[in-house]
């Protein structure tokens, strides 16, 4: 890491190595069923980056599927060692806990962000009492 890159990662094998030279947009964790699946647990973190923020050495490759709520959602994973690497979702808007209609009772959340029990369209733009929190 240099003194121009916030953040750098890869894949297990190091096939794959993202960096960013900026912190992330917002930051989220979603509870959706397609994040269960995809994680094996309760919810998944999630950091949002632009797009042109973040530089890739090395090739994913991409799975896009439907989530819950109708978004087109891509992961992308190292086609080598499997290791998950970064995502494109349509509908979610980072900085809040989403989808909490599925977040199994087990799994602790954050409660000091907007907290809702679905997906809404724009996060920002929605009012802050409908917060389940």
């Amino acid at each position: 890491m240099n003194d121009l890159t916030f953040a750098s990662g890869g894949c297990r094998c190091g096939g794959i190595t993202p960096t960013t030279s900026r912190p992330p947009k917002m930051t989220a964790q979603c509870h959706c069923r397609d994040c269960h699946k995809a994680t094996g647990t309760g919810h998944i973190s999630l950091a949002f980056f632009a797009g042109n923020d973040i530089r890739t050495h090395g090739t994913a490759k991409g799975n896009t599927a439907t989530p819950d709520r109708g978004n087109q959602n891509t992961r992308h994973f190292c086609p080598d060692c499997g290791s998950g690497l970064h995502g494109k979702n349509s509908g979610y808007s980072p900085g809040v806990v989403v989808d909490c209609t599925h977040r199994p009772a087990w799994d602790a959340t954050r409660t000091d962000i907007p907290i809702f029990d679905e997906m809404p369209p724009h996060v920002t733009s929605v009012p802050f009492k409908n917060r389940i929190n």
